[in-house]
C-alpha cells in the first residue's frame, strides 16, 4: 500500500481518477535517480521549488518547473512575484510552511497563503510527476489537472 502524505489524502480520495500515485524508495525520490531507477523521462518531471520574497514585503510562492529546465528566479519569478529580492526557502523553512518532507514537496495540499505558478513549458507534456507530500511517493497527472487542483497562474518562468 502506498503511504499517502496527510496534506494531500483529500485530493487524492476526491480525485483518484485524474491522479496516478506511484510508490518509490526513499533513496530514488530525487527527480534524476527517480528516472534513472524507475526509467521515466526527465521531461516528465514536475519540480516544484519554494521561493521567498524578502522585498517590498515577505511571502513565499511555489514555481513548478520541468526537470530538464532551469528556473529563472532572478529575472522571471521576480517580474511574477512583483518582488525585488527573492531567495530559495530554506529546507527548514519549506518543511515548517508546507507540513510535507523536503525533496518529496506537492504543490497539491499546501496552505491557500502559498500561491503556485506552473512554467509554461509544463503544459505541453501530456503527463507530468511531482511529488507526493513525502519521499515515499509520486503523483502522474495532466498539466491542466495540476493546475486546475492548485488554482495555479501559468507563467513564463524558464
Amino acid at each position: 500500500m502506498v503511504d499517502i502524505h496527510k496534506t494531500v489524502e483529500n485530493i487524492y480520495s476526491e480525485n483518484q481518477e485524474n491522479l496516478e500515485i506511484f510508490e518509490c524508495k526513499d533513496e530514488f525520490s530525487d527527480t534524476q535517480s527517480f528516472c534513472d531507477h524507475y526509467g521515466y523521462k526527465i521531461e516528465d518531471s514536475c519540480n516544484a521549488i519554494l521561493i521567498k520574497s524578502k522585498k517590498p514585503e515577505e511571502f513565499y510562492a511555489l514555481f513548478c518547473v520541468l526537470g530538464v529546465d532551469r528556473l529563472d528566479v532572478n529575472h522571471k519569478g521576480k517580474i511574477v512575484l512583483n518582488s525585488k529580492k527573492l531567495s530559495f526557502a530554506s529546507r527548514e523553512e519549506a518543511e515548517l510552511l508546507t507540513e510535507q518532507t523536503y525533496g518529496g514537496i506537492s504543490p497539491l495540499g499546501l496552505p491557500e497563503n502559498i500561491k503556485i505558478y506552473v512554467d509554461k513549458n509544463v503544459m505541453n507534456r501530456e503527463k507530468v510527476f511531482i511529488g507526493g507530500g513525502n519521499r515515499v511517493s509520486k503523483f502522474f497527472l495532466s498539466p491542466e489537472t495540476l493546475v486546475k487542483l492548485t488554482n495555479a497562474s501559468i507563467e513564463d518562468l524558464t
